[in-house]
């Protein structure tokens, strides 16, 4: 019996430290295992960071009864995040694990996908093992498999749309033309007394003696348009037609004495209608005649006019309302007064918005806004337009691009409300709306404004900052197009067109800012430019030195973090 006992304790005793002895060979040879992380840094697009690692256990290597937990752990300075593990197991081990066989090996493929957060960007991942063989188990040292997040997706600038403003339409010389007419009896050309007293001729007068001292009217000249009817022989009609010029040029000639430039020889231009068939057919097209379309089928259908006024004259009951609804009104001559109404320059528009803005009409305070490079100041440009033209959509509009400017969001978001709801839904204030939206992290709503602010190719850039976050470059270097911008940049970068990327960091309004001058730093690092890093880098660094504990930390430079030049311009 008591043999039996001690044989029993020697098998145990053994069984045990066959178990110990499995797992200490395993953790002491666990650098035979291969492993490889794809990307070999870790990458986050779209906020997130995915995880492929594949590994490979060698030749009798992975014990018969031994199970295994590997856990992937992303390790950073104050913080750790384990992800799924991976479960493997010998070929003498139920379970769920994947087999590993002992004499030949084997291998497994892992993936995962985690949130990122800033403080990851400098981190490591190593995995953690946990084996077991019976009651015994064994943690093997932590396996260093990647290092560090590039992050540089996360730089998109999410406030970086671009505004799009309401056109002012200002012109500062508009030119417009008045037109008096005088009338005639049939085959007359003299000027009856009643013509000149009629109102239309009282008002051109008054509005050339109001003008001609005027130095914000010039008159540009005068054309004289004299018509005859189209009845009758053409021998009378083109003596009538040129007696009416005459009796016209005599007329207008006299009203514009004392004019300046009137005396010059082009100043006066005639124009003669002999017979006037494009007027008559006008006319009878807007008449009440019965017949009129049959009259219209005549002219169209005849181009010889004798034959075109025989066939109407046939038309006895026709022609006689003819005589007396459309004829006389051909009869006439047209004083047609060319100006050019000249408007404020800038320097006068700003002076007179400084001493009373509500004598300033719409055009011209939007245009002073359009003319206004800083944007505080336009706010209160816009603002002025709104109080003094509350119907207009397009101050409401220009105020709510100039306020997102200036980062007030959600002032940016009442006004724009307003151009919305004034201009039922415009695609200029989708636009501008969709910024707003995009400032407040509502990228679902950025989105829908900005596809529905059709025709504005401002849209381009918010859409494209909403690619970048979603980790779609070749449509965020799309929308980007040629645009010189640092989010341009950026989406060329985070496409692989290094060259363009360079191209667009260069020749933005953000060229000089330190960030531009950073992403040139990735951006060179990304083609083994180290000359192009340091000279970058230290002028970012220069600009705004809280990137040089960022740079430090940033794995697009992990080639570089023991280099001297780099340590220097970092430290």
């Amino acid at each position: 019996m008591k043999r039996f006992l001690f044989v029993t304790s020697v098998v145990a005793l053994g069984l045990i430290m066959g178990s110990c002895n499995d797992l200490k060979k395993m953790a002491a040879n666990a650098d035979d295992i291969n492993y490889s992380v794809n990307p070999k840094v870790l990458e986050v697009h779209n906020g997130q960071v995915a995880v492929n690692i594949t590994g490979n256990f060698p030749e009798k290597y992975f014990r018969k009864k031994v199970s295994a937990t590997l856990t992937p752990t992303l390790v950073w300075d104050g913080g750790e995040k384990a992800l799924t593990p991976i479960y493997v197991q010998g070929e003498k081990v139920s379970g769920n694990g994947q087999v590993i066989k002992y004499k030949p090996g084997g291998a497994f493929s892992y993936n995962d996908k985690f949130d990122y957060s800033p403080e990851m960007r400098r981190s490591k991942l190593v995995l953690k093992i946990t084996a077991v063989k019976g009651t015994k188990e064994a943690e093997f040292d932590p396996e260093d498999i990647a290092e560090g997040i590039v992050a540089t997706p996360e730089l998109v600038k999410m406030t970086a749309g671009k505004s799009s403003n309401a056109a002012s339409n200002f012109k500062k010389d508009n030119t417009a033309s008045k037109i008096a007419a005088i009338n005639y009896d049939k085959n007359k050309a003299d000027i009856k007394s009643s013509e000149t007293k009629k109102s239309e001729i009282a008002e051109m007068q008054k509005y050339i003696k109001e003008s001609k001292d005027n130095d914000r009217v010039r008159f540009d000249g005068v054309e004289l348009k004299s018509y005859a009817s189209p009845e009758g022989t053409q021998d009378i009609n083109k003596k009538v037609s040129n007696d009416r010029s005459n009796s016209a040029s005599k007329f207008a000639k006299n009203e514009f004495k004392g004019v300046n430039g009137a005396d010059g020889n082009n100043f006066f231009k005639t124009l003669v209608t002999e017979e006037d068939w494009e007027g008559f057919k006008t006319a009878v097209q807007n008449s009440n005649l019965a017949d009129k379309d049959m009259i219209i089928r005549v002219i169209n259908m005849n181009s010889d006019p004798d034959k075109r006024e025989e066939e109407i004259r046939n038309m006895k009951s026709t022609f006689d309302e003819l005589e007396k609804e459309v004829l006389p009104s051909l009869r006439r001559s047209e004083i047609v007064i060319n100006v050019t109404n000249i408007g404020k320059t800038d320097e006068e528009i700003a002076k007179q918005y400084k001493e009373d803005a509500s004598k300033l009409s719409f055009t011209e305070i939007m245009h002073y806004g359009e003319i206004t490079e800083d944007a505080n100041k336009r706010v209160e440009i816009y603002t002025k337009a709104t109080e003094l033209f509350p119907e207009e959509w397009s101050a409401y509009n220009n105020l709510g691009a100039a306020l997102y400017e200036t980062k007030d969001y959600q002032a940016a978001k009442v006004a724009l409300e307003k151009a919305k709801s004034k201009s039922n839904g415009n695609a200029t204030v989708l636009n501008n709306m969709g910024n707003v939206a995009l400032s407040e992290g509502n990228v679902e709503e950025a989105e829908s404004n900005y596809a529905s602010a059709t025709g504005v190719s401002e849209a381009s850039a918010g859409q494209g900052a909403i690619a970048i976050k979603k980790g779609q470059y070749a449509n965020a270097s799309n929308f980007y197009g040629d645009d010189c911008s640092f989010n341009a940049g950026l989406a060329k970068c985070l496409n692989k067109e290094n060259e363009a990327a360079m191209t667009a960091l260069n020749c933005g309004d953000e060229k000089d800012d330190a960030m531009n001058f950073y992403l040139k730093a990735v951006v060179s690092a990304r083609k083994a430019d180290n000359e192009g890093v340091f000279n970058n880098l230290r002028t970012a660094c220069q600009k705004d030195s809280s990137l040089k504990d960022f740079a430090a930390k940033d794995v697009e430079f992990i080639n570089l973090f023991e280099n001297d030049t780099f340590k220097s311009i970092v430290k």
